[in-house]
């Protein structure tokens, strides 16, 4: 057990708030925090040391991961609990919506992120930059971006994603369909020439990693899964035509014959392109339809 699960746990064990079945979620919600954060670099000494890069790394890691609403509430709601016992409300926001994530009995929140060009320009990393243009462009997670080898990834008509820089170890391909796409891949591999990736050679991936979250948040960009959520979104209106459910489309109640063929044969190619094996979780992106 290192430090700061030891902390937590002693944390947990001062404060014995709400029933043992609330506590023992608790704390057991807690210890995973403790073991996400020593994943993605943090090293915290103890639990006062949480601080708000902490809780955006751990929820940006959550959506990355396609947690439900519900599951990221309850998330929330024990990072706002440890904060509070060590005496530091502020370091996790008291709105869920500043996270992206909608409250309770709400319909899902669109979670589409707009590409700021003049936010982009505050970003003063190369690798950086190239790792959010492939983001915007192919909707691909943080770790695919950074991890990206143009001189494996790129072929005529698409990109081959390898399973060591995807989620679950499942390799996928893309299609290259729009010139946004072809001009952002000429970009990346004008910029990384030969067999390098989109981390400096000089770094490690969560070295690395830590330097595209504090350059992201100081140039002001907020949610950066969301560019994921909107390039399914503009994929979907390709695909069929019609704007999603989450986007101000019709609802599938509303949807004719064709409309609903149409609709579902759109989230199956968006959900192979995004690299999900399970059709629901298109319902994240588009809106519920079944």
């Amino acid at each position: 057990m290192d430090d700061l699960t030891m902390s937590l746990v002693n944390l947990c064990h001062r404060n014995r708030d709400g029933s043992y079945g609330t506590q023992t979620n608790r704390r057991r919600g807690l210890t995973a925090m403790a073991n996400e954060l020593r994943d993605l670099g943090y090293r915290l000494p103890k639990a006062t040391s949480l601080k708000p890069k902490h809780v955006d790394a751990l929820v940006e890691r959550w959506l990355d991961a396609d947690k439900s609403e519900a599951s990221i509430r309850n998330r929330l709601t024990w990072l706002r609990w440890w904060a509070e016992k060590i005496g530091k409300p502020n370091v996790v926001h008291r709105d869920n919506a500043h996270y992206g994530v909608g409250e309770r009995g709400e319909p899902n929140r669109n979670r589409a992120q707009i590409f700021n060009p003049s936010t982009f320009q505050n970003v003063a990393c190369p690798y950086v930059r190239a790792a959010i243009l492939l983001q915007v462009a192919f909707g691909l997670r943080r770790e695919e971006a950074l991890k990206f080898q143009p001189h494996k990834a790129i072929r005529a008509d698409q990109i081959q994603l390898q399973a060591s820089w995807c989620k679950g170890g499942r390799a996928r391909s893309v299609p290259v369909t729009t010139r946004q796409q072809r001009e952002t891949l000429y970009k990346v591999a004008t910029f990384i020439q030969g067999r390098g990736s989109l981390i400096p050679p000089n770094l490690s991936y969560v070295e690395h990693m830590k330097r595209y979250e504090y350059q992201t948040h100081k140039a002001g960009f907020h949610n950066m899964h969301g560019f994921r959520h909107a390039y399914a979104q503009n994929r979907y209106l390709t695909l069929t035509g019609l704007p999603c459910p989450l986007a101000g489309g019709k609802p599938w109640q509303e949807m004719t014959k064709q409309e609903r063929e149409a609709d579902r044969s759109a989230r199956r190619k968006i959900s192979a392109e995004l690299g999900h094996a399970r059709l629901k979780i298109s319902d994240t992106y588009l809106g519920r339809a079944f």
